[in-house]
Protein backbone atom coordinates (compact mmCIF):
# COMPACT_ATOMS: atom_id res chain seq x y z
CA UNK A 1 0.00 0.00 0.00
CA UNK A 2 1.16 3.45 -0.87
CA UNK A 3 -0.42 6.68 1.21
CA UNK A 4 -1.03 9.55 -1.19
CA UNK A 5 -2.33 13.31 -0.77
CA UNK A 6 -5.57 13.94 -2.76
CA UNK A 7 -7.21 17.27 -3.30
CA UNK A 8 -11.04 17.37 -4.83
CA UNK A 9 -13.20 20.09 -5.89
CA UNK A 10 -17.04 20.04 -5.31
CA UNK A 11 -19.93 21.57 -5.59
CA UNK A 12 -21.49 20.61 -2.47
CA UNK A 13 -25.82 21.76 -3.48
CA UNK A 14 -26.58 18.33 -4.07
CA UNK A 15 -24.59 16.76 -1.08
CA UNK A 16 -25.12 16.29 2.86
CA UNK A 17 -21.48 17.62 3.69
CA UNK A 18 -18.63 15.45 3.49
CA UNK A 19 -18.58 13.40 6.26
CA UNK A 20 -19.91 9.72 4.86
CA UNK A 21 -23.16 8.89 6.49
CA UNK A 22 -25.77 5.68 5.87
CA UNK A 23 -28.52 6.20 3.12
CA UNK A 24 -27.49 10.02 2.03
CA UNK A 25 -25.77 11.28 -0.42
CA UNK A 26 -22.01 12.81 0.80
CA UNK A 27 -18.88 13.86 -0.65
CA UNK A 28 -16.79 11.59 1.05
CA UNK A 29 -18.71 8.63 0.42
CA UNK A 30 -18.97 9.21 -3.48
CA UNK A 31 -15.13 9.42 -3.70
CA UNK A 32 -14.47 6.46 -1.72
CA UNK A 33 -17.15 4.27 -4.08
CA UNK A 34 -15.45 5.69 -6.74
CA UNK A 35 -11.73 4.62 -5.59
CA UNK A 36 -13.47 1.01 -4.23
CA UNK A 37 -14.55 0.34 -7.85
CA UNK A 38 -11.37 1.18 -9.34
CA UNK A 39 -9.19 -0.69 -6.66
CA UNK A 40 -11.48 -3.72 -6.55
CA UNK A 41 -11.46 -3.49 -2.72
CA UNK A 42 -12.46 -1.13 0.55
CA UNK A 43 -10.74 2.22 0.29
CA UNK A 44 -10.91 4.46 2.86
CA UNK A 45 -10.16 8.30 2.79
CA UNK A 46 -8.98 10.60 5.45
CA UNK A 47 -10.17 14.64 5.11
CA UNK A 48 -8.58 17.64 6.46
CA UNK A 49 -11.84 18.44 8.10
CA UNK A 50 -15.30 18.14 7.12
CA UNK A 51 -17.91 20.60 5.20
CA UNK A 52 -21.60 21.37 6.16
CA UNK A 53 -24.27 20.16 3.80
CA UNK A 54 -24.49 22.68 1.11
CA UNK A 55 -20.50 24.23 1.39
CA UNK A 56 -18.27 24.03 -1.42
CA UNK A 57 -14.69 23.19 -2.27
CA UNK A 58 -12.00 24.38 -4.55
CA UNK A 59 -9.20 22.35 -2.73
CA UNK A 60 -10.49 19.95 -0.03
CA UNK A 61 -7.24 17.29 0.39
CA UNK A 62 -7.49 13.99 1.71
CA UNK A 63 -5.22 11.17 2.29
CA UNK A 64 -5.55 7.62 1.31
CA UNK A 65 -3.38 4.10 1.06
CA UNK A 66 -4.10 2.43 -1.66
CA UNK A 67 -3.04 -0.64 -3.66
CA UNK A 68 0.29 -0.68 -5.62
CA UNK A 69 -2.08 -1.53 -9.02
CA UNK A 70 -1.75 2.26 -10.81
CA UNK A 71 0.04 4.99 -11.28
CA UNK A 72 -0.89 8.39 -10.05
CA UNK A 73 -1.87 8.91 -13.48
CA UNK A 74 -3.67 5.95 -14.47
CA UNK A 75 -5.91 7.09 -11.15
CA UNK A 76 -6.50 10.51 -12.15
CA UNK A 77 -7.92 9.63 -15.41
CA UNK A 78 -9.83 6.78 -14.29
CA UNK A 79 -11.68 8.80 -11.83
CA UNK A 80 -12.45 11.55 -14.22
CA UNK A 81 -15.11 8.89 -15.39
CA UNK A 82 -15.85 7.12 -11.74
CA UNK A 83 -16.80 10.24 -10.33
CA UNK A 84 -20.24 12.61 -10.38
CA UNK A 85 -19.78 15.69 -12.60
CA UNK A 86 -19.69 17.61 -9.58
CA UNK A 87 -16.89 16.28 -8.08
CA UNK A 88 -13.24 16.72 -9.17
CA UNK A 89 -10.30 14.66 -8.17
CA UNK A 90 -7.66 17.52 -9.31
CA UNK A 91 -4.49 16.10 -7.55
CA UNK A 92 -2.45 13.10 -6.22
CA UNK A 93 0.43 12.80 -5.44
CA UNK A 94 2.37 10.04 -3.21
CA UNK A 95 3.51 10.76 0.18
CA UNK A 96 5.21 9.91 3.40
CA UNK A 97 3.36 7.25 5.20
CA UNK A 98 3.06 9.08 8.36
CA UNK A 99 1.58 12.15 6.47
CA UNK A 100 -2.03 12.83 7.98
CA UNK A 101 -4.38 15.43 6.10
CA UNK A 102 -6.18 16.42 9.38
CA UNK A 103 -3.48 16.93 11.61
CA UNK A 104 -0.68 18.11 9.46
CA UNK A 105 -2.48 20.72 8.55
CA UNK A 106 -1.32 24.34 9.29
CA UNK A 107 -4.00 26.83 7.93
CA UNK A 108 -7.34 26.86 6.21
CA UNK A 109 -8.74 29.44 3.45
CA UNK A 110 -12.61 29.87 3.18
CA UNK A 111 -14.47 32.62 1.23
CA UNK A 112 -17.89 33.59 1.70
CA UNK A 113 -19.69 35.30 -1.35
CA UNK A 114 -22.91 37.63 -1.22
CA UNK A 115 -24.15 38.93 -4.19
CA UNK A 116 -26.13 42.33 -4.32
CA UNK A 117 -27.98 41.26 -7.80
CA UNK A 118 -29.82 38.07 -9.05
CA UNK A 119 -26.95 36.08 -10.93
CA UNK A 120 -28.17 32.77 -12.62
CA UNK A 121 -24.67 31.10 -12.54
CA UNK A 122 -23.52 32.54 -8.99
CA UNK A 123 -27.24 31.16 -7.33
CA UNK A 124 -25.74 27.94 -6.06
CA UNK A 125 -22.65 29.73 -4.53
CA UNK A 126 -23.85 32.78 -2.78
CA UNK A 127 -26.31 34.69 -0.43
CA UNK A 128 -28.49 37.08 -2.69
CA UNK A 129 -28.51 40.34 -0.31
CA UNK A 130 -29.99 43.42 -2.24
CA UNK A 131 -29.79 45.77 0.83
CA UNK A 132 -27.27 48.42 0.80
CA UNK A 133 -23.94 47.03 2.58
CA UNK A 134 -21.71 48.99 4.11
CA UNK A 135 -18.34 47.81 3.15
CA UNK A 136 -16.41 49.87 5.61
CA UNK A 137 -18.30 49.20 8.75
CA UNK A 138 -17.98 44.97 7.58
CA UNK A 139 -14.10 45.49 7.15
CA UNK A 140 -14.37 47.25 10.79
CA UNK A 141 -15.62 43.86 11.81
CA UNK A 142 -12.98 41.84 9.74
CA UNK A 143 -10.08 43.49 11.45
CA UNK A 144 -11.47 42.70 14.73
CA UNK A 145 -11.35 39.33 14.18
CA UNK A 146 -7.77 39.08 13.42
CA UNK A 147 -5.19 37.50 15.86
CA UNK A 148 -6.30 34.78 18.53
CA UNK A 149 -10.15 34.47 19.48
CA UNK A 150 -12.10 31.91 21.43
CA UNK A 151 -15.64 31.72 18.87
CA UNK A 152 -17.72 30.14 21.17
CA UNK A 153 -20.62 32.47 20.22
CA UNK A 154 -20.03 31.92 16.18
CA UNK A 155 -20.10 28.52 16.09
CA UNK A 156 -22.17 25.41 17.08
CA UNK A 157 -19.76 23.84 20.15
CA UNK A 158 -18.69 19.97 19.80
CA UNK A 159 -20.25 17.85 22.61
CA UNK A 160 -16.94 18.02 23.65
CA UNK A 161 -15.83 19.57 26.73
CA UNK A 162 -12.44 19.16 26.30
CA UNK A 163 -12.33 20.52 22.77
CA UNK A 164 -11.11 24.18 22.62
CA UNK A 165 -13.06 27.00 21.11
CA UNK A 166 -10.54 29.14 20.72
CA UNK A 167 -8.65 30.19 16.83
CA UNK A 168 -6.11 32.05 15.78
CA UNK A 169 -7.12 33.93 12.21
CA UNK A 170 -4.15 35.28 10.35
CA UNK A 171 -6.66 37.04 7.18
CA UNK A 172 -9.84 38.69 7.61
CA UNK A 173 -11.04 41.12 4.76
CA UNK A 174 -14.11 41.77 2.92
CA UNK A 175 -13.72 42.44 -0.82
CA UNK A 176 -15.94 44.16 -3.13
CA UNK A 177 -16.35 43.32 -7.40
CA UNK A 178 -19.15 43.91 -9.62
CA UNK A 179 -21.56 43.97 -7.03
CA UNK A 180 -20.03 40.30 -5.56
CA UNK A 181 -18.93 41.07 -1.80
CA UNK A 182 -16.57 37.86 -0.69
CA UNK A 183 -15.42 37.58 2.92
CA UNK A 184 -11.76 35.69 2.82
CA UNK A 185 -10.74 34.43 5.93
CA UNK A 186 -7.86 31.70 6.94
CA UNK A 187 -7.01 30.43 10.59
CA UNK A 188 -5.08 27.52 11.50
CA UNK A 189 -8.55 25.97 12.39
CA UNK A 190 -12.56 26.43 12.07
CA UNK A 191 -15.22 25.45 14.23
CA UNK A 192 -18.57 24.22 12.77
CA UNK A 193 -20.67 27.27 11.37
CA UNK A 194 -17.71 29.83 12.31
CA UNK A 195 -17.19 31.18 8.90
CA UNK A 196 -21.03 31.01 8.27
CA UNK A 197 -21.98 32.90 11.38
CA UNK A 198 -19.13 35.57 11.53
CA UNK A 199 -19.86 36.91 7.83
CA UNK A 200 -23.90 36.28 8.49
CA UNK A 201 -23.53 38.47 11.31
CA UNK A 202 -21.04 40.96 10.23
CA UNK A 203 -23.67 41.24 7.36
CA UNK A 204 -26.25 42.23 9.77
CA UNK A 205 -24.01 45.02 11.21
CA UNK A 206 -23.05 46.44 7.67
CA UNK A 207 -27.16 46.36 7.30
CA UNK A 208 -28.20 48.55 10.21
CA UNK A 209 -29.73 45.27 12.22
CA UNK A 210 -26.86 45.25 14.27
CA UNK A 211 -24.78 47.90 16.18
CA UNK A 212 -20.64 47.60 15.51
CA UNK A 213 -20.79 47.08 19.43
CA UNK A 214 -22.85 44.11 19.59
CA UNK A 215 -20.56 42.46 17.13
CA UNK A 216 -17.38 43.38 19.18
CA UNK A 217 -19.47 41.63 22.67
CA UNK A 218 -19.76 38.17 20.38
CA UNK A 219 -15.94 37.94 20.44
CA UNK A 220 -15.82 38.78 24.05
CA UNK A 221 -14.80 35.26 25.21
CA UNK A 222 -17.97 34.88 27.72
CA UNK A 223 -20.86 32.98 26.29
CA UNK A 224 -24.04 34.90 25.18
CA UNK A 225 -27.73 33.85 24.73
CA UNK A 226 -27.70 35.26 21.68
CA UNK A 227 -25.05 33.93 18.98
CA UNK A 228 -24.05 35.45 15.62
CA UNK A 229 -26.24 35.12 12.96
CA UNK A 230 -25.44 32.34 10.46
CA UNK A 231 -25.60 32.93 6.42
CA UNK A 232 -26.78 30.08 4.15
CA UNK A 233 -24.28 27.39 3.74
CA UNK A 234 -24.14 27.68 -0.14
CA UNK A 235 -21.95 30.94 -0.19
CA UNK A 236 -19.16 29.57 1.60
CA UNK A 237 -16.54 27.91 -0.02
CA UNK A 238 -13.28 26.39 1.09
CA UNK A 239 -10.37 27.81 -1.29
CA UNK A 240 -7.60 25.96 0.24
CA UNK A 241 -5.12 24.19 2.82
CA UNK A 242 -1.86 24.84 3.57
CA UNK A 243 1.13 22.39 5.01
CA UNK A 244 4.45 22.60 6.35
Amino acid sequence: MNRYKLTFEYDGTLFNGWQKQPDVRTVEGVIEEALSTLFQADINIVGQGRTDSGVHALAQVAHADLPEKYNADKITSAMKSLLPADVALLAITPTDTDFNARFDAISRTYRYQISQRPSPLLRHMCWYVFQHVNLTLLNKCAQLVLGEHDFVNFCIPANNDYQTTICSISESRWSEKSQLLVYHITGNRFLRHMVRRLAGTMIMVATGQLNFSDFAVLLEKNKVIHKGYSAPAKGLILESVAYK
